[in-house]
């Protein structure tokens, strides 16, 4: 067989087999088509449109499912012809837990259709939460990380270019917008609670001071639920490569387009607001020269600058257009809390210091 024809890197040294950057980006298509099934089905929910399970949303979703699916069977079944290995050594990097996300994900499918013809079809809080929805979001989510992963243990790529980097990036990116689908109830950016108008709407309805903090609460609460669905990739990406510019403005600024899908773009006001935020953040990582290797405090302050930014803007956006309905302590003491909770969830994400004797 012609060594050249086939989609994989195998190095025999080490026995690792690789697909591919050119299969890698197949990988992402079939995996945006499902994972935009999911947003289509997320959009028609919030809508009041679906009535069953047999709907043309969820057409695409296990389309998509099917597509990625067999793409990988057969990335698999290529290895295994090419290596002759047995099918667990066969399967290439990364990609061992997209193929259980695969069998996740079809038992979550007929799970899904038994539940729906059991119980009906949630709505609401409940969609998310139904046990049949989490499964398929585990099996999505190894499948569209599959690239990822393999570029995380690809140790020849450390300084990437977008066209090398562009399938763990995109693949990483659309990860955590499945995460973020999945917590679409407490997105800051579809309620604004910090709002004058909103305040004083909770407090013309139910006229009681208690509903206007239990208001407060969530939405310090929804501030940092966000600043952890955005910040860990930062992390995560910081940790592992020298970042190709303009990471940081797509990361953002993506994330936040595909929330907006699930409201058909009622709030793109935010878009905008995690364009700036990731703005600040790449030319943060450029001016500190946060890439090099022995700068981790520079890229400390990068993960400060980012939910500083985000949630300055946004507040500053809300008091130019509607006004802002926290006191002021409030929502500055928001912004400090997410910084903080950013900080300490770098700390996590950073290497570990090598010992000195």
């Amino acid at each position: 067989m012609n060594a050249s024809a086939s989609p994989l890197a195998v190095s025999t040294a080490a026995r690792t087999i690789r697909v591919t950057t050119g299969k890698d980006y197949l990988t992402i298509l079939f995996g945006m088509w499902l994972i935009g099934g999911i947003f289509v089905d997320g959009f028609a929910h919030n809508h009041g449109v679906v009535e069953t399970f047999f709907t043309p949303w969820h057409a695409i979703l296990y389309s998509g499912f099917m597509a990625s699916a067999l793409w990988m069977a057969w990335l698999l079944y290529r290895s295994k012809r090419a290596t002759g290995a047995s099918w667990v050594k066969a399967v290439p990097v990364g990609y061992g837990l997209g193929l259980v996300g695969v069998g996740i994900f079809l038992l979550g499918g007929l799970f899904d259709m038994y539940w729906h013809i059991v119980f009906g079809i949630e709505k609401n809080l409940a969609a998310l939460l139904s046990p049949s929805h989490l499964m398929l979001l585990i099996g999505g989510v190894l499948i569209v990380s599959s690239p990822y992963r393999a570029a995380w243990h690809n140790a020849k790529m450390e300084k990437p270019g977008w066209g090398e980097f562009a399938p763990a990036f995109v693949s990483l990116v659309i990860t955590t917008g499945a995460v973020g689908f999945f917590l679409m109830y407490a997105w800051m950016f579809r309620y604004n609670l910090p709002s004058a108008s909103t305040v004083d709407w909770y407090l013309s309805t139910f006229g009681s001071g208690m509903i206007v903090e239990d208001n407060e609460v969530r939405g310090v609460c929804f501030i940092l639920v966000n600043t952890i669905v955005y910040m860990v990739p930062v992390f995560l990406f910081m940790k592992r490569w020298a970042l190709p510019i303009g990471v940081l403005t797509a990361h953002f600024t993506m994330i936040t387009v595909l929330m907006n899908v699930l409201d058909g773009f009622e709030n793109y006001q935010s878009i905008i607001i995690a364009f700036g935020a990731g703005l600040v953040g790449d030319i943060g990582y450029r001016v500190l020269k946060a890439d090099r290797q022995e700068r981790e405090w520079a890229r400390r302050i990068v993960g400060a600058l980012l939910p500083i930014a985000l949630w300055s803007f946004y507040f500053a956006w809300m008091h130019a257009t509607d006004g802002i309905g926290w006191e002021t302590e409030l929502w500055a003491g928001a912004i400090v809390e997410a910084t903080l909770l950013s900080l300490g969830v770098q700390l996590l994400a950073a290497p570990r210091p090598s010992a000195k004797g």
